[in-house]
């Protein structure tokens, strides 16, 4: 009789998960007015033997956060409501005791907030600017505006003329110049957050045309300062607030 072959002893190596080779950090919030909430979830970085630490590999992660999680009870979208349906994008700037501080990055209507508000048979005008804030970042704001039926109309179409549409632009761009005027980045994203700027265009757009719809759809970070200046973030995450999330002045 012939030898019997030998297995290989102890089998195929189980696969070791890859999750369970990661650290964990997390994501600590801004103190702005409009986030209720100190902490959201946490992220994952690779361990590693190089000589390269692990926070190292956090810095500058770019974080996709919708405001309607930041409150006290998570909120879904409502059809009027733009807060909830802010997509906003928080950069990782520096990480401290398995903590991430973010900073503001920029943000964006929701995928399904930008495609519900869009309607056949009136006129979409957009207008963008580029602002600096005091602080040295460097912004490009991009918003919308929707026209709509006027009372007792017989058309089916709510079409605004080229002159019109041009008048409106011009306001838009005159509104945000003058809201995002000296401001600085904090008072920027609290303006966001809160929806300062769209009872002011619908104000003021009505002189020209009826509107529907007047929002800010995206905030696109062109420039920040080079050197990343911790003495702001701290300031950033170190102001004290009361219970309901509103920022509050501590006395000197």
């Amino acid at each position: 009789m012939g030898k019997e072959k030998k297995g290989r002893k102890g089998g195929r190596k189980k696969k070791a998960d890859a999750f369970e080779k990661k650290e964990w950090f997390k994501l600590k919030l801004p103190k702005v007015k409009g986030i209720k909430t100190p902490y959201y979830g946490w992220t994952p970085a690779n361990k590693t033997a190089q000589g390269v630490l692990v926070e190292d590999r956090l810095k500058n992660r770019i974080v996709t956060i919708r405001c309607g999680d930041l409150e006290n009870e998570p909120k879904p979208d409502k059809a009027d409501e733009i807060k909830t349906a802010i997509n906003l994008k928080l950069r990782i700037a520096d990480t401290r005791d398995n903590e991430c501080y973010l900073d503001f990055n920029g943000m964006e209507l929701t995928r399904d907030k930008s495609c519900s508000i869009m309607k056949k048979w009136v006129t979409l005008v957009e207008a963008s600017i580029d602002f600096r804030t005091t602080d040295n970042f460097h912004f490009r704001v991009f918003a919308l505006a929707l026209t709509k039926e006027q009372p007792n109309q017989c058309k089916k179409t709510a079409y605004a003329k080229t002159s019109q549409v041009k008048k409106i632009r011009l306001k838009m761009k005159e509104i945000m110049e003058k809201k995002f005027a000296q401001v600085t980045t904090k008072e920027f994203v609290q303006k966001l957050i809160c929806n300062l700027i769209q009872p002011e265009f619908e104000k003021q757009l009505a002189y020209i045309f009826p509107v529907r719809t007047a929002v800010i759809r995206k905030v696109k970070l062109i420039k920040r300062p080079d050197k990343e200046n911790m003495a702001r973030i701290d300031e950033l995450h170190s102001t004290e607030t009361d219970g309901t999330g509103e920022v509050s002045e501590t006395e000197e």
